[in-house]
């Protein structure tokens, strides 16, 4: 076997058969089946009015209703206990001064620390593989699998777990010891949530604008079933700027000026290309994130728009018309412009009104539904040949499982998967200690 191949080796078993990795597994398949038994009990019973009702089961899709809220546990536990598999990785080579008995035999730094980045990613792809259970259960009970937009899902935790893995390397990197660093990582990585905090409070503009590059944000494009090129470019230059800050940490002769020169290059090469990328396509099945086909192409036709907005951000209409109108809108077109009206006493005078902007005409509306809005667009634009009562069919999935199908849930997550955890643990012992006896 090749000097790498050992060192890889190495790092695998390391991580895999670590108390730690034990722990986080076992939290993960509790969390998992909590999850998805709620999921799956919601569902069900919210689909014993749906079945007759073509109208109502129209809103039952698989993804959205099971495996978003399944894999929000899993969210969770990456943010919050993944560093604390990952950080020892590099922490308990500094502290056993492994690392310089790696570099004299020799490996170099580049070596070692894609050693651990192969390790880390196979443990990633682990984890994932533990929550195919879950696919087969609901296949079983005769549930849809929408695989477009589940795989789109899936790789946005992927994403998301190798940004989780970069931005723990890098502190395990920056410090002596395993406390100080996971305080760090976790520190970095809900950071993105205060700001999202601060975005639904309305703290300031420059929060405003820092929400939209936060990682729950744009994680949030394949919870939903968009396919977005620039968030997945998002990851990726994430995911490159903390690696490189790991891997400069580990090596002190590196110059300062220099890894900050190289970081703003990249930084700034990235914003560019994610500016520069923006492609946005639903992959949904019921097209929920876009408009019926004949409004999509007539929208795609009218001049640039321009919307003038006279309510608060943190006011329940705007967010309302935000998630159910104007992100779809955005998907569709490119050249919106929005203004949110913060003059004081303007908003006192006409707070609720929406202003469009059409090759220089205006019209105003106070509602914010969309067949209310269409007409008056299309209006503007001159459009007139075009059905507003028209939509796309989309039977939906609803779904009524038995409580033996709901049993099966807890019984393969409660009890069968961690049996097997702890077989494998067992028998790593047994073997160790016959190995040395």
């Amino acid at each position: 076997m090749k000097p790498f191949s050992l060192l890889v080796f190495k790092e695998i078993k390391e991580i895999f058969f670590s108390k730690t990795t034990m722990l986080f597994l076992m939290i993960l398949s509790f969390m998992t089946g909590y999850s998805f038994y709620s999921a799956v009990a919601l569902y069900s019973k919210a689909s014993m009015s749906a079945i007759d009702n073509p109208l109502y089961a129209a809103g039952f899709e698989p993804v959205s209703g099971i495996f978003v809220p399944t894999w929000g546990g899993v969210f969770v536990l990456f943010s919050l206990f993944l560093p604390f598999v990952i950080i020892p990785v590099i922490v308990l080579e500094k502290e056993r001064n492994t690392l310089v008995m790696l570099l004299q035999i020799p490996f170099t730094m580049n070596e070692i620390l894609l050693s651990k980045i192969i390790a880390s990613v196979l443990l990633l792809l682990f984890i994932f593989l533990s929550m195919t259970p879950a696919l087969f259960i609901w296949w079983v009970c005769g549930g849809h699998i929408p695989w477009g937009e589940l795989v789109l899902l899936q790789a946005g935790y992927l994403l998301y777990g190798l940004c989780i893995i970069a931005v723990s390397m890098c502190s395990a990197s920056l410090f002596k010891n395993t406390a100080s660093a996971s305080i760090f990582s976790i520190l970095l990585i809900t950071l993105s949530w205060i700001v999202d905090f601060g975005k639904d409070m309305n703290i300031s503009p420059l929060i405003v604008h820092l929400s939209h590059w936060t990682t729950s944000h744009t994680l949030k494009f394949f919870e939903q079933g968009i396919f977005s090129l620039s968030a997945v470019l998002y990851f990726l230059i994430l995911f490159v700027v903390f690696m490189s800050l790991s891997r400069s940490f580990l090596d002190v002769s590196v110059n300062v000026k220099w890894l900050f020169s190289s970081l703003l290059i990249i930084l700034s090469t990235g914003i560019l290309i994610i500016s520069y990328f923006h492609f946005n396509a639903d992959m949904t099945e019921s097209h929920r994130n876009s408009f019926p086909t004949h409004i999509t192409a007539a929208l795609k036709k009218i001049p640039p728009l321009e919307i003038d907005v006279y309510l608060e951000r943190t006011d329940s209409r705007f967010k309302d018309y935000e998630e159910s109108f104007l992100n779809r809108l955005r998907l569709i077109k490119k050249d919106i412009t929005l203004h949110i009206i913060q003059d004081a006493s303007l908003l006192d005078q006409h707070y609720g009104l929406f202003v469009y902007t059409l090759n220089g005409k205006k019209a105003t509306t106070y509602s914010n539904s969309e067949e209310e809005i269409f007409p008056l667009i299309f209006r503007l634009a001159g459009i007139r040949n075009y059905d507003p009562s028209a939509h796309d069919n989309f039977s939906g999935y609803p779904l009524v499982v038995t409580e033996n199908q709901l049993a099966a849930i807890s019984y393969t997550y409660y009890l069968v998967i961690p049996l097997i955890l702890l077989s494998g643990v067992i028998t790593r012992k047994i073997y160790t200690k016959r190995r040395f006896t």
